[in-house]
């Protein structure tokens, strides 16, 4: 009887300290606590109004597309591009918008995209490849979707274009199990596995032969022109998702990222920048780690979005195939650094490697390693340097999105994805090299990867923290937009 009384004793007491007054006025009057710092608090940015600022965009940005079609010469549209390349990008460092930090690095984040793909496609690709920059309207409508969608075409498209993409990874294979030596286990039957890719690209040239005759078709006059020692190019034809879905299918996954982007925000728009800073180790990663994920999930959700609205407006149904982001994993369960930037959203990928990684290859390949004498030095050169163009290209536009929204100090951002893309080449040659012949448990090669990336995220965080960048989309939650209204009409 005692027990029961001091269970009741109890139970009321903390009852009683729920409903105490004195918990709920300790909690802050409104949220976020300390909002994300507009760039034009602090400098001589003009203000515009949200629709007129994201205009700015539109105006350079579709007037450079639009020229792709038009039929000038390279030279003139050089000339034509060269100050509404300008205007992309000095805009976002003239202007800003009045009170909406997330339309603001959606301006910047497009600007800077499009600039970096106008400045490939009118004055690099051109002096690389020495083909100017003219599109047709099919070209131009692949070019517009090809952040979203991999392959905006007709089913004969998506084969050819899979086909493609399979014959370039066979390739590589039988160059790579041709240019490697007898040196162990893992290359004892080497002959024996070129035997077995040859069969396998034979094997596939027949089913190209029943399932795809335009295809077949061309594998067959290619390969008859391939020369002695090089892969015969026939390709396996892979399905081309044989099962499309409604959009319905992938409305869970976009609930499930809506109400993450709702919950993060919600709890660490409690915190300062002061409070942050004096975090111990634990807490810190912890707080690196959810801001981090709340980018992931943004982008995803970002993805989904735009992928049930196409699929609602036109009726079609999704073949993940189409997709950038449907197919891909979770970039949290990377194995490696390598691992993770192959998992990641992809979205801008092909502008990073367009401008980073070719234009750097051209070069050495062209003007530099011929030269060297030391031919494994020259080879290093031409797998290490373009990597690290990638990521130089990534960090530039991340520096250039920072020093628009906040005009802070440079420099951090090229150095985190500098340091990534170290990371990135030296897992990725310990994979082709120990991880050979030493297995080590996937959990075990998570959480370092995690180590690696949440010890340089201080880099990558640092200017974001300093202007309460993680309240970016702070107004966009629900969940603070209640608490604000419950709070306002003394609710609690």
């Amino acid at each position: 009887m005692e027990a029961l009384t001091a269970s009741t004793t109890h139970l009321l007491s903390t009852l009683h300290k729920l409903t105490d007054n004195s918990f709920f006025n300790s909690l802050p009057p409104s949220l976020p606590v300390t909002p994300c710092v507009l760039a034009q608090k602090n400098t001589s940015q003009i203000p515009l109004p949200d629709s007129l600022y994201f205009t700015i965009f539109f105006l350079f940005g579709g007037s450079l597309y639009i020229l792709l079609l038009l039929p000038f010469t390279l030279h003139q549209k050089r000339w034509i591009a060269a100050p509404l390349t300008l205007g992309l990008l000095l805009a976002p460092l003239i202007f800003t918008a009045t009170n909406s930090p997330a339309l603001q690095l959606i301006h910047v984040a497009a600007c800077g995209c499009v600039l970096m793909r106008m400045i490939d496609l009118y004055y690099v690709r051109p002096w690389r490849t020495g083909k100017e920059p003219t599109m047709n309207l099919e070209d131009w409508w692949t070019e517009v979707w090809q952040p979203f969608r991999k392959v905006p075409m007709s089913k004969n498209q998506i084969q050819r274009y899979e086909l493609e993409q399979q014959q370039s990874r066979l390739r590589r294979e039988l160059e790579q199990q041709r240019s490697s030596g007898p040196v162990g286990p893992a290359n004892r039957n080497n002959g024996d596995t070129k035997a077995e890719s040859n069969e396998l690209l034979n094997h596939a040239s027949k089913n190209n032969d029943q399932e795809s005759a335009p295809t077949a078709s061309s594998s067959r006059s290619s390969s008859s022109s391939s020369t002695k020692g090089k892969p015969a190019k026939q390709s396996y034809m892979p399905l081309t998702d044989p099962n499309p879905q409604h959009w319905s299918v992938y409305l869970p996954r976009w609930l499930f990222y809506a109400v993450l982007m709702d919950i993060i925000p919600f709890g660490v728009s409690f915190l300062t920048f002061e409070q942050i800073e004096s975090f111990s180790l634990i807490p810190r990663l912890l707080f690196n780690t959810a801001v981090g994920s709340m980018v992931i999930f943004d982008i995803s959700l970002a993805n989904y979005t735009i992928m049930i609205i196409w699929a609602t407006v036109t009726g079609d149904l999704i073949r993940d195939t189409e997709w950038t982001m449907v197919r891909h994993y979770f970039p949290g369960f990377a194995t490696s650094s390598a691992e993770f930037w192959r998992q990641w959203h992809h979205l801008f990928k092909y502008i990073w490697v367009d401008l980073g990684f070719k234009p750097v290859h051209h070069i050495l390949s062209k003007y530099v390693t011929p030269k060297v004498s030391n031919r494994k030095l020259a080879k290093a050169a031409e797998m290490v340097l373009p990597v690290m163009g990638v990521f130089l290209m990534s960090g530039l536009m991340h520096e250039y999105m920072m020093v628009a929204m906040w005009h802070g100090r440079p420099g951090y951002m090229t150095a985190f994805f500098l340091l990534q893309g170290a990371g990135t080449i030296v897992s990725k040659a310990l994979n082709n090299t120990v991880g050979q012949k030493i297995t080590v448990p996937p959990m075990i090669l998570i959480a370092l990867t995690w180590a690696f990336n949440l010890s340089t995220a201080s880099l990558f965080m640092e200017p974001v923290f300093k202007n309460q960048g993680y309240n970016m989309i702070a107004n966009q939650s629900i969940l603070i937009r209640v608490y604000n209204l419950l709070r306002s009409y003394g609710v609690f």
